[in-house]
């Protein structure tokens, strides 16, 4: 079973606030790796605090959007604080139920891009939702991981809980999704640009039809 309690943990995201978090993701390393200079809409799935919010805004088209998906309502709260005092522009968070196969809300513009850093690892198939999250965007958009390498780390998720690059790879593959580049992050991180493949079927899933398909099989 994969522990997710760090995540929701307030230690946890202030960490991802800290110094330290920069030394994990820095930023100049990462946008060196990933151009977001014409996109128009992004998704920061799984925001947290709010660490990546600046940083895309500036990277993004001058008129773009950043739009913030969370699903600890404590967090965004926090967020929604600190957008309002500070008068933060072209940025809009929102909640979003944790689910596995994660898809976005319709009333928010499809998006060119989704970023995911270190969010991926909390699900129990990350390549289900990968593929949640390639449907939520447009043809031919990418999705930009972060995650963290397999090795011992003071705080975060446990060295069994965590993804290899090799595996998120080949949990992408079994979605029919094609990995356009890898990168090392940091000592601790890597990076992955995905879309999807020649075979991916595009399309949301009726999940009350997947509900009931799950329910007649129990039955049986």
């Amino acid at each position: 079973m994969i522990d997710i309690e760090y995540y929701y943990d307030p230690e946890y995201q202030n960490f991802l606030l800290s110094s330290k978090r920069r030394e994990l993701t820095p930023p100049e390393t990462v946008l060196k790796h990933f151009s977001l200079k014409d996109v128009q809409n992004i998704v920061d799935f799984g925001m947290g605090l709010g660490f990546w919010t600046e940083t895309l805004l500036k990277s993004i088209h001058k008129e773009g959007w950043v739009w913030g998906a969370e699903c600890n309502q404590d967090f965004l709260d926090e967020v929604l604080h600190w957008k309002n005092r500070d008068d933060i522009q072209r940025f809009t968070p929102f909640y979003m139920e944790k689910a596995d196969r994660p898809l976005l809300p319709e009333w928010i513009p499809v998006p060119e891009v989704i970023f995911a850093s270190l969010v991926l690892s909390t699900f129990a198939d990350p390549g289900q939702a990968m593929d949640g999250l390639i449907r939520s965007m447009k043809k031919g958009g990418k999705l930009i991981v972060l995650d963290w390498v397999k090795n011992e780390y003071p705080v975060g998720p446990r060295i069994n809980d965590k993804i290899s690059l090799d595996k998120m790879k080949f949990l992408a593959e079994q979605y029919k999704l094609e990995i356009i580049k890898t990168v090392r992050i940091s000592e601790n991180v890597y990076g992955l640009e995905i879309q999807s493949g020649p075979e991916f079927e595009y399309g949301y899933y009726d999940l009350r039809e997947e509900e009931t398909y799950s329910e007649e099989l129990i039955r049986s």
